[in-house]
């Protein structure tokens, strides 16, 4: 991957020409055993990455820092490993673990210096984020009724997680992070010829350590976590018609150890959507924030209450007319 933030009217580099070269063979297995009702599986990946800096000078406004460029390059090998069990037809549960690496937003990174002396080869926050990953589930897929439960966790000794500073601008704080997540869902194909009934629950928990004291006592604010959210539908097909109505509901949340002013107050939007197949075309009606919801967006909510020139309210009722064609 290559590439440079430049600025458009002066053609300076706010983040200079970077390559980053990543190589990574693995070998991964399966077994299954008691004819299928258990299946193991397990592997192991070696990351290798490389990355280019040439030397360069921060913008002015962080200070106008030479930075020395070079080559930096990591390497770790991870591991994965689960186990599915399907005691019934339609019953499956299922473990896993599983050893995560990326690299953080090396932009970010570079762009935000603004001490003297630094060497790219040698330098803490360009290291990767390498994660543990873990994860149990159940699945039920039989008649019916479709259904799903995942609960997991994971985790990070050196993580990468955005800060916005005075200027609005985000940069880069490499911290620990602990995160943590439940999923739910549903669907139902009811009595009623071609009516469906759903339901999705989402929600993610995460700490990290912003004063470096080695407890996880703050939360993620909403620059680095999803709301949580809950997402009811149902549909209806009828030969060539077809109709839907969603209820998304993000619920509101504060945040431990953050500025209470960027707690979330949640809001709930309706959509509908109206489809008619002609053959091989399709025309779709579709209302976005049926009920005309006043709200202001998770990003203003949590990261700009303070701020007029980030700060925005919703979209209001939205109509969309459109036609797809298969050929």
């Amino acid at each position: 991957d290559r590439t440079a933030q430049s600025l458009l009217l002066t053609g300076r580099h706010w983040v200079p020409q970077s390559d980053f070269r990543s190589i990574a063979p693995f070998l991964q297995g399966n077994l299954k055993l008691l004819d299928g009702k258990v299946r193991l599986a397990g592997g192991v990946r070696r990351e290798n990455v490389k990355l280019n800096v040439p030397d360069f000078t921060t913008l002015a406004s962080y200070g106008s820092r030479s930075v020395e460029g070079g080559s930096p390059s990591f390497g770790k090998t991870l591991v994965n490993g689960g186990v599915v069990v399907e005691p019934v037809d339609g019953l499956r549960g299922y473990a896993s673990y599983a050893e995560g690496y990326t690299i953080a937003d090396v932009g970010r990174i570079l762009r935000g210096i603004n001490t003297d002396g630094v060497r790219v080869d040698d330098f803490l926050s360009l290291e990767p984020v390498v994660s543990n990953n873990r994860e149990l589930g159940l699945e039920w897929r039989r008649g019916a009724v479709t259904a799903s439960a995942s609960y997991w966790w994971s985790d990070s000794d050196l993580g990468s997680i955005l800060v916005r500073g005075m200027d609005g601008i985000f940069s880069v704080a490499r911290q620990p992070i602990s995160l943590q997540g439940l999923d739910l869902s549903a669907d139902w194909q009811t009595p009623v010829e071609g009516v469906r009934l759903g339901a999705a629950y989402a929600r993610v928990d995460g700490t990290t350590d912003p004063d470096g004291d080695g407890t996880l006592d703050a939360d993620l604010d909403g620059a680095n976590i999803a709301p949580n959210r809950l997402n009811l539908y149902a549909a209806l097909e009828r030969g060539a018609f077809d109709a839907r109505l969603t209820m998304r509901n993000y619920l509101s949340r504060s945040f431990e150890g953050q500025d209470p002013r960027n707690d979330f107050d949640g809001y709930t939007l309706f959509d509908a959507l109206l489809g008619y197949r002609m053959g091989s075309h399709r025309v779709v009606f579709g209302v976005q924030n049926l009920t005309d919801e006043q709200y202001v967006t998770y990003y203003s909510d949590t990261q700009g209450p303070t701020d007029n020139l980030r700060f925005f309210a919703g979209r209001g009722r939205t109509f969309t007319l459109g036609v797809t064609s298969e050929f």
